[in-house]
């Protein structure tokens, strides 16, 4: 089972919280990069979970996500507009969003950890790809230090 760490980035036009706030709003999850597309086509199974790290905020939200991997195209006229940056290679459809709180320093230890990563620098440049795919004991043990 293949989940996902999702990281909402600060744009232009908003913040990376403001970002986050605007899709799960509206029920999904923008892909930001032709190689985030790629993998979620690759990887999405109907089970799979997303998990938002929003920077300068921490570990945000879960989600289940619904598969498949749908075109920019798919938006209406005004979310394709206000969403153009974010959603530009597709988005999924995602529900049953739930918020977390988990504080910058407490998230990227916890990444570190389970993840097994042990350089700052390397957890930095994971999260600058924007996506990171997760097991099922990677997700859950997430979920879990973030309820915390």
């Amino acid at each position: 089972m293949s989940h996902f760490l999702f990281v909402a980035g600060a744009l232009r036009e908003r913040t990376s919280e403001e970002s986050a706030d605007l899709q799960l709003g509206h029920g999904l999850w923008g892909l930001c990069t032709g190689l985030i597309r790629t993998n979620l086509q690759t990887y999405l199974e109907a089970e799979s979970r997303g998990l938002v790290y929003v920077l300068k905020v921490g570990i945000y939200a879960e989600f289940q996500m619904i598969t498949p991997v749908l075109d920019f195209s798919a938006l209406d006229a005004l979310l394709s507009d206000e969403l153009k940056t974010e959603a530009r290679f597709g988005f999924v459809r995602v529900e049953g969003v739930r918020r977390l709180a988990c504080s910058v320093a407490a998230s990227q230890a916890l990444l570190r950890n389970v993840l097994r990563i042990a350089d700052q620098d390397e957890l930095a440049r994971r999260l600058r790809l924007g996506m990171h795919r997760l097991t099922q004991a990677e997700y859950e043990a997430i979920v879990q230090g973030a309820a915390v």
